[in-house]
């Protein structure tokens, strides 16, 4: 079975998860063909962590896992501790294809993406004063 982890940083603003919770539930209403399962995961400062969502999801039968690092720059938890920490996930499951997928601000044509955003959302016209 094929799951997408999807890991933020956390936050200690309920608010903030909430909104990368809800975001996790579109992305998995959207992917149902492509994946068993859609989870979300947090690094810090909530749950669940990812070694507890990782766990869960081989639990229920999961034999390939993708972890989606929903982070833009390449801080010392992309470079680092996430990879450190599928690495880790890799050892305890040898039974799992666990495979740490590039980090969002890394996906190809990102900067097309954040244009095409820009322009929908810049008002065509200046307000008249």
């Amino acid at each position: 079975m094929k799951a997408l982890l999807i890991v933020a940083h956390g936050s200690r603003r309920k608010e903030a998860n909430n909104e990368f919770v809800a975001l996790v539930k579109k992305i998995r209403k959207k992917s149902k063909e492509e994946y068993d399962f859609v989870e979300h995961a947090f690094l810090e400062l909530c749950e669940p962590s990812l070694f507890s969502a990782a766990g869960r999801m081989v639990s229920q039968g999961a034999d390939q896992i993708y972890v989606f690092p929903f982070f833009l720059n390449s801080g010392n938890h992309v470079a680092r501790d996430i990879p450190e920490i599928v690495y880790q996930l890799m050892q305890n499951y040898p039974e799992c294809d666990i495979r740490l997928l590039p980090s969002l601000g890394k996906l190809e044509g990102m900067e097309n993406w954040v244009i095409r955003q820009i322009q929908a959302n810049v008002p065509r016209e200046l307000p008249v004063s």
